[in-house]
């Protein structure tokens, strides 16, 4: 009898689909896997995730982590080096205001704070045309749902001991020597959020204020508060003496204030010190409704407190600077060992830009002859912003001098894999055919005047899921599910498991 057909003998499906279901929701909502409804946001539901863990490459998966600690140095030094900044952002600073007003920023503030706190997100996808992982994007600012993530592992461990019979389920680490087995293999414990919170409490103890605060700058209207209040849980569980504030720009418009004296930054109300200030807005321009907000942004720049990210790590950011990292000896001037260099490099899809005119046409053509298998990406965060297909077409169309405030990246063709989609509101999509984008959390606490890494870790992993047809990836935009991964070699077994008793 072979592996397979003794795995499906032992594990079969228990219960109807729609009573897995059911369990499924009313765990998610038990343990916090929740967002508030874009309807009424006195109201929670949940977020969208994945009934079952979708099938994925231990290697591949194993590989991206152990790079993680690297790429987060090189991104470290990038936002450190003037000219390779300057160099990278050249193209798009004189017609692109967003990043026109941070490039400003950064030039007429003085680093007031030597410690450096980042917590980043390198996002993948496993490309079958040349079966490598390739890099989708490097997230500097706002890289959410570390506060979610372990949820979901331990949400599709709890479906599967409920709904399988004889379930057999193995906890991996990225240490593990994987063997052959009929078991499902999960990655546990996930601690993207648990590592996220050490990194911040070693940055607010190098601040060296035991009284000092920590200020999240979020949206208006913010819908994902069971992530963040996840992050405000882990830091004051490790860490109980912390205060931490939520704040609007337009609130802090009102409520912050900077001393010129000391350049340190409190609120009005409290007195409260900050010693760092955690950005989950203004990524995007949207964010800045007035001058005044761009006038916070400033104050806090020049500010004693320490910011995750600084102006100059979150321009490192960028997709054009994505795009400048893929050009010769770019990497190895702050990556000297020789295969670190190359593991980084084989990350990298290929890519192009308009702003050099001796290639401009040259590129120009490969899109309209080829315009399915590129897209194009500003620089912007918080989805939907790319254009694909047809899209591309009507650019180079209707607005050719456009394409300066993109780059083009080639398509990534990722693995297809089954599975069953849960959303808000009943508006399940099960048994339909998906694709995975894989995100690794990197956390860094550095100090730049002495080179000093206090934290360089990779701290956990992201799965977001979305159907073959979705071209955008956001889960807080609609377009993707949370999800888990099987490592195990028994590939889609769990669909054909989950579709027993549909």
């Amino acid at each position: 009898m072979s592996t397979n057909d003794a795995y499906n003998e032992r594990m079969q499906l228990r219960w109807p689909i729609d009573d897995v279901v059911a369990f499924a929701k009313r765990h998610a909502i038990t343990h916090g896997l929740l967002c508030l409804d874009p309807n009424n946001l006195d109201l929670a539901t949940i977020v969208p995730f994945s009934l079952f863990p979708s099938p994925y490459s231990y290697s591949h998966l194993k590989f991206i982590w152990s790079i993680q600690t690297a790429y987060n140095r090189l991104y470290n030094r990038i936002s450190l080096d003037d000219e390779t900044l300057e160099k990278a952002l050249k193209p798009v600073i004189p017609i692109d205001n967003f990043i026109e007003r941070l490039w400003k920023i950064h030039h007429t503030s003085t680093r007031r704070q030597p410690i450096q706190l980042d917590i980043y997100r390198n996002d993948y996808m496993l490309d079958t045309k040349v079966n490598k992982m390739r890099q989708v994007e490097f997230n500097t600012i706002s890289s959410a749902f570390a506060g979610l993530t372990a949820i979901v592992a331990d949400l599709h461990k709890a479906i599967l001991r409920h709904a399988i019979d004889n379930c057999c389920i193995r906890e991996l680490t990225m240490d593990n020597q994987q063997e052959k087995s009929s078991s499902i293999d999960l990655i546990l414990p996930n601690d993207a959020l648990k590592k996220s919170a050490e990194a911040m409490i070693k940055a607010f103890e190098l601040y060296n204020n035991v009284n000092a605060s920590i200020l999240f700058i979020i949206v208006p209207d913010e819908r994902n508060i069971c992530d963040q209040n996840a992050l405000i849980d882990a830091v004051q569980k490790l860490k109980p003496t912390i205060r931490v504030h939520l704040k609007t720009f337009e609130q802090l418009t009102d409520e912050l204030l900077l001393d010129e004296n000391n350049f340190n930054i409190y609120l009005k109300s409290s007195r409260d010190e900050i010693a760092i200030v955690y950005y989950r807005a203004g990524y995007i321009p949207e964010h800045y409704i007035n001058e005044k907000c761009w006038y916070v942004r400033e104050q806090i720049e020049q500010s004693r407190a320490i910011k995750c990210p600084t102006v100059r790590s979150q321009l490192a950011g960028c997709k054009i600077v994505q795009e400048y990292l893929t050009h010769e000896n770019i990497i190895e001037k702050y990556i000297h060992d020789e295969n670190i260099s190359k593991n980084i490099r084989s990350t990298f899809a290929p890519m192009f830009t308009f702003d050099n005119l001796e290639t401009r046409q040259k590129n120009i053509n490969l899109l309209r002859e080829n315009p399915h298998d590129f897209v194009l990406k500003p620089n912007r965060e918080g989805g939907g912003n790319n254009k694909y297909d047809d899209e591309i077409l009507n650019l180079i169309e209707k607005q050719e001098n456009r394409l300066n405030y993109y780059i083009a990246m080639e398509k990534i063709l990722p693995p297809k894999c089954t599975t069953c989609l849960i959303k808000p509101n009943g508006k399940h999509l099960l048994h339909v055919e998906c694709i995975n984008e894989i995100g690794i959390y990197g956390t860094m606490v550095t100090n730049v005047d002495t080179n000093e890494e206090y934290i360089n870790e990779v701290a956990g992993y992201l799965v977001r899921t979305k159907t073959t047809d979705t071209n955008e990836g956001g889960v807080a935009t609609g377009y993707s599910v949370l999800d888990c991964l099987d490592v195990s070699e028994n590939n889609n077994e769990l669909s054909r498991i989950f579709s027993e008793k549909s």
